[in-house]
This record gives structure tokens, C-alpha cells and sequence, in this order.
């Protein structure tokens, strides 16, 4: 077997393989179970560590569809927010806009912005690829402006049989991008991801969409850019992105995202780094379109505000508060309205050094 098609077509596809969507519900749930549109079926589960409800809904055929999160456990969170997560199946099929019409109106809700979207492009790897994909997993190239991560190492039989003869060991799967970033990068061996799987989670839909395009299976790989927070970044007129224009312009904002961002350079060391050499990798037609820009949030943010918030929370934190639970109350409660703005968020995590998962933690021990 080898990882590199020795002819191949050029092409690449892109989809999208993972959409998450913030939402708000019309009204505050009233605990009666959900009620699916017909043919389908609405199943709960167990709850999250943030949300106190959690629904799988299935098809016929028992065929996920998307994942409802709704009731935050924290009162940080507005009680009528929610996530819904299309299953990756449906991202590839042309009655996307259907399924989520269908799947917004259970309960109902309206889109407020984007959880987390995933844009990949599946592509063939060939020998000059490859070149510059090792140099990147050994270190002798580098993605400008990105972080490296991790690299996953595999051990694949090699030779036209793949009969296991042999053993080659290869990079599998590249990283790159911080734990905060708001985007992150991945290069993988998307095929053989799929191979390694689990019966129930093969995912033939995207083996069929590669033999569409001409693909050989066994060279697909796949570049992959993974979107958190999307709603802090901007087009060229600093208008948000809308939620789902990921998803139907996908093929353009991928192209835009890699051009601009996923710029290969050998690692040879100068100083000025923009005069390291620039290796090929994907060719792809995009242009800067995309840019990070301060969340809306900031626009009515307030320094009073904060400066309490910071007070407040200094006092909650007191030994000798903690034995006045009157106070307490009044600090938590008083806190968990003021919290709910991020920049108020913020300056308490910047100036006491605590996580967000603390945050919420102190205010619901308290109440």
C-alpha cells in the first residue's frame, strides 16, 4: 500500500464536517419531553456537565440527526439558550436546509451564531505533497504564524499488496493552533481513519463522494480547518459572518481561510521569516476575506462594571464573607447578572487567574 497516488486527478472537494449551532429557544423549557416531527423520533440522554438536557434526534431508521443541548446548569448562561449539532451525515447531502429547518422547529428556536464549524478539503496526496508534508512533520517547514501541535505517528504496510511485508512509518496526522486559538488546523490520512473505524462509524457517504470525484480510496487525505467562536470573526467590512454561510459558502471561505492563513515556508532560519522559501502544498484559489475583529460584546462594554465585578468577586472569595451567607447571596446573585456580559467574564479571569469552569462553580456552591 502507499499513501500517495502516483497519478493523480488534482482535484480536491470541500465540505463541511462539523456544525454546531447556537441557538435560542422562544420560550424557557417547561420540562414536557419533545415532541419529533413525523417518521422521526426524539430520544433523551444522559445530561452534560453544562447542560441539564440532552437529545438525540433519530430518524426511522435510527439514524442520528442532531444533538439538542438545552437548560444550562449554570445561571451564568440565559435558561433559553441551547446548541444543536447536526449529525456529519447530513452535512453531505443536498437536503441540509430541510433537515434544519425541521430539527429548529421541535421546539422552537432561532439561530443566534455558531458553537463550532469544521471545512475540510479531501484531496489526493502525491509524492511532492508528501515532500512537504514530511518536512513539516520533522520540522524543516513550518505553517507561518501557527503553532504546532501534535503529531500522530502510524506504522502501514507498504508495497503494491499492502500485505504487511513491510512496515513504513508515517505522520499520520498534523496539528496546529493553540488550546484558545479560534482557529485550528489539521492535515490527516483521512482514509485511513476510516479504515481503522468501527463498523458503525465507516461514514460510506464520504468514501462515495471521493469515487465521485475520481478519488483512489486508499490516497485521500484531508486538510481540515476547525472554526470556534466564529462569531469574533469578520469579512472585509467587518460585518459578522452569518452562522450559516459557513455552510453554503463553504467551498469559497475554506479556499480564503487556507490562502490566507495556511502558509507553508521551509525552516531555514533567517531572522525575517518572510524571506524563508515557500513550499507548495494545496493549490487552491482564495483571497484575505476573513479577519478576527473584538467580540460585538465589546462595543457596550463597561469599565465601571468591571472594576465592581473585580471587587465583587474579591469580597465573595473572603474567608470571613463566607460566614455571612445573607451577603453571600446577594454577591452571587448580583454576580451572576453582571456575568453575563464577556467582558465582565473576562476581567475576572484575567485579574484572579481563575478558569471559567471555577467561576461558575464558586457562584453555584454559593447559592
Amino acid at each position: 500500500m502507499s499513501v500517495c497516488s502516483p497519478v493523480s486527478t488534482g482535484k480536491g472537494v470541500v465540505s463541511c464536517d462539523w456544525l454546531a449551532l447556537s441557538c435560542l429557544l422562544s420560550r424557557p423549557r417547561d420540562g414536557n419531553p419533545l415532541i419529533a416531527p413525523s417518521g422521526w423520533h426524539c430520544l433523551q440522554q444522559s445530561s452534560t456537565a453544562v447542560w441539564s438536557e440532552r437529545w438525540f434526534i433519530v430518524d426511522g431508521e435510527g439514524n442520528k440527526i442532531a444533538t439538542i443541548l438545552c437548560v444550562p446548569r449554570s445561571p451564568i448562561i440565559d435558561c433559553k439558550r441551547c446548541v444543536v449539532e447536526i449529525a456529519n451525515r447530513w452535512l453531505y447531502y443536498d437536503d441540509f436546509h430541510d433537515v434544519l429547518d425541521r430539527v429548529l422547529g421541535i421546539l422552537p428556536m432561532a439561530i443566534t451564531g455558531l458553537n463550532r464549524v469544521d471545512l475540510c478539503c479531501d484531496f489526493e496526496m502525491t509524492d511532492a505533497l508528501y515532500s512537504t508534508y514530511k518536512a513539516l512533520a520533522s520540522g524543516d517547514a513550518y505553517v507561518k504564524a501557527l503553532r504546532s501541535g501534535a503529531v500522530w505517528w502510524q506504522d502501514i504496510p507498504v508495497g503494491a499488496s499492502g500485505d504487511g511485508q513491510g512496515m513504513e512509518r508515517v505522520p499520520h496526522c498534523l496539528t496546529w493552533g493553540g488550546k484558545d486559538s479560534v482557529i485550528k488546523w489539521k492535515v490527516y490520512y483521512k482514509w485511513l481513519e476510516l479504515f481503522q473505524a468501527p463498523p458503525e462509524a465507516k461514514k460510506p457517504y464520504i468514501q462515495e463522494l471521493w469515487r465521485a470525484m475520481g478519488f483512489n480510496d486508499k490516497h485521500v487525505w484531508r486538510c481540515e480547518v476547525s472554526i470556534l467562536g466564529s462569531n469574533a470573526l469578520r469579512d472585509l467590512r467587518m460585518s459578522p459572518i452569518a452562522p450559516l454561510k459557513w455552510y453554503d459558502c463553504r467551498v469559497q471561505l475554506f479556499c480564503d481561510l487556507y490562502t490566507d492563513k495556511f502558509i507553508v515556508r521551509r525552516n531555514e532560519g533567517h531572522r525575517d521569516r518572510r524571506n524563508d522559501t515557500v513550499l507548495p502544498f494545496l493549490s487552491v484559489d482564495g483571497q484575505r476575506s476573513v479577519r478576527h475583529a473584538l467580540p460585538m460584546s465589546s462595543r457596550d462594554d463597561s469599565d465601571p462594571e468591571r472594576r465592581v465585578v473585580c471587587k465583587m468577586w474579591k469580597e465573595l472569595t473572603q474567608v470571613d464573607t463566607s460566614c455571612n451567607r445573607q451577603l453571600v447571596k446577594v454577591l452571587c446573585s448580583s454576580l451572576s447578572e453582571l456575568l453575563q456580559r464577556p467582558s465582565n467574564v473576562w476581567a475576572i479571569q484575567k485579574s484572579f487567574g481563575v478558569s471559567m469552569d471555577n467561576i461558575i462553580a464558586t457562584i453555584e456552591q454559593e447559592h
